[in-house]
């Protein structure tokens, strides 16, 4: 795991530091950002320093602690995360979590405990990480990681201290994309990725960019010449929970433009294929399969083994019927 800190994390950081050195860091922190922010290295940073022997409020880097997070074989460091991308924390990673928080440190010292995707526990294992949340262990601090904090339960959230921090402006991320990939970056990239700009980078490195515009065209051309329906169906299973949310992005764009609103467009760099669909598509309509596009992306994301397939092309059937 790498431990860096990034030019957009320093407030935060710095109000960790302080509270480092005043050795009031609560026993469990949240912190809550987009995918592709940087959470992850924050976290790390975080930890490696609670670990770190020699340092109090950053790591030494040469210490036998500092060693051993670097090579990912710290005994004391535990990162508890799904066992694959789409996939709920379960209970049994987080009941091991909570055995771990009860050990004796192996190297004399404190004990970190790296929850990731913690807005994605199921029910079982909020509560079973609620219980040791509640009475917790000393020298043991628990580091919960999320998207967001409304889908997680309350009473886990009321017993962390929360973190949110600020992404930079557009024009600070597009920046540093560009400073890091050596080209220029269209705006909506960042758009698409919520402004988090590992994200922007990635979405950039693996060629996302093409299949986004591959969806959208294909997607276009389904609602305009009620032709396709296959075709677009197929790229949107290809993008998975991607593909739902870049359609999800459109349409809330073509509601804007249909409001005459152009504040905050997501396709801005599509303006052209934004207006076209405003004026094929009724309102009502563009509401209503927003919604129903929502609760698709939330059944998808729940309930894994679903037919993804044969659900998103009757949610796009809906767009032929009068």
């Amino acid at each position: 795991m790498q431990a860096k800190l990034y030019p957009w994390h320093q407030e935060i950081w710095q109000n960790w530091q302080q509270l480092l050195g005043q050795d009031r860091l609560h026993h469990a922190v949240l912190l809550s950002a987009p995918k592709g922010s940087g959470k992850i290295e924050l976290a790390a940073i975080l930890a490696k320093t609670i670990l770190c022997k020699n340092g109090v409020t950053e790591p030494c880097g040469m210490c036998h602690s500092c060693q051993l997070f670097d090579a990912d074989t710290h005994p004391d460091f535990h990162w508890l995360k799904p066992e694959s991308e789409g996939k709920q924390l379960g209970v049994d990673a987080v009941r091991a979590g909570n055995q771990y928080a009860w050990e004796t440190s192996q190297l004399g010292g404190q004990r970190v405990i790296l929850i990731q995707n913690a807005d994605r526990m199921g029910e079982a294992a909020a509560n079973a990480l609620l219980k040791t949340l509640e009475e917790p262990p000393s020298h043991c601090h628990f580091i919960l990681l999320s998207q967001s904090m409304d889908t997680m339960l309350p009473t886990v959230v009321s017993r962390c201290n929360k973190w949110k921090p600020k992404l930079p402006e557009e024009t600070v991320v597009k920046r540093w994309v560009e400073g890091e990939l050596f080209e220029s970056v269209p705006l909506q990239v960042l758009r698409i990725n919520r402004g988090a700009p590992l994200a922007a980078k990635a979405f950039i490195e693996d060629g996302s960019v093409g299949k986004h515009k591959a969806l959208v065209d294909a997607f276009a051309e389904f609602v305009s010449k009620k032709q396709g329906l296959f075709s677009v169906t197929d790229l949107i299973v290809k993008a998975q929970q991607e593909g739902l949310q870049w359609l999800s992005f459109l349409m809330l764009d073509i509601i804007k433009v249909q409001q005459g609103s152009d504040e905050a467009i997501v396709h801005c760099d599509d303006m052209k294929t934004v207006q076209n669909l405003a004026s094929a598509l009724p309102q009502a309509k563009v509401m209503s399969q927003l919604m129903a596009l929502n609760r698709l992306k939330a059944e998808l994301s729940k309930h894994t083994g679903l037919n993804s397939e044969l659900l998103i092309s009757r949610w796009l059937t809906e767009f032929t019927a009068s």
